[in-house]
Order: C-alpha cells, then structure tokens, then sequence
C-alpha cells in the first residue's frame, strides 16, 4: 500500500513540476508487476491506481523493479522520512549522502549497507 501511495505521489510531484520523462525503479516486485497489468490490484488500493494510470497517460514513464539493495538513493529517502516523521521535497541542495548514493547508482556501482 505504502509504495503505491508513493508512486502516485511522486508522478503527481514530476506532473506539478513540468518532469514529463521519468524512470521509476521501485523495491517492490508487486507494485512493478501491478504497474504492468500482471497481476490484479487488490481493490483496497484500486482508487490510487486508477489515478496512478490517469497521471501516466500524460508521461513518457519506465516503470521497473530493482532489488532493495541496488535502489539505495530511494532507501535513503525513505529512512530520512521515517526517521523524522516530516514530509521532505527535494527540488536542489540534495542531502551529501544521498547525493553520494545517487552518484554510484548513475555510476552502476551497487552500495551494500553494512549489516
């Protein structure tokens, strides 16, 4: 539920700000494979999904999954939230760390977290 909320919100944010061209790698094998029409989307969460597929018709969108492991930058992002229960929007001056994550993540090098 939580990351099909968060992908409707982030296509809303990329639609608000002009963003047309994205590349979303989601952690969750089930929200890719409901993106894709693979398999069926259970009707509790059917509304946002209906507006996730109204907001995609209007972008150029490559939905794809991608292991937890190989999608640090996101993960990162999503601890900070956590961790600080307050909603951040980054639009310039990047946390170094994420920066840093993103820069290996472009690079294809994978960051494995330390157990």
């Amino acid at each position: 539920m939580a990351e099909s909320r968060a992908l409707l919100d982030g296509l809303l944010l990329c639609s608000q700000i002009g963003v047309r061209r994205i590349a979303v790698r989601v952690d969750s094998k089930l929200v890719a494979s409901w993106y894709h029409l693979k398999y069926k989307i259970p009707w509790t969460i059917l509304r946002w999904w209906n507006k996730i597929r109204e907001t995609a018709r209007d972008l150029d969108l490559l939905v794809s999954h991608v292991y937890k492991e190989l999608n640090a930058p996101a993960d990162a992002m999503a601890n900070m939230g956590f961790s600080t229960r307050t909603d951040h929007t980054f639009l310039s001056d990047f946390p170094t760390r994420i920066v840093g994550l993103a820069r290996l993540d472009r690079l294809g090098v994978p960051y494995f977290r330390k157990a």
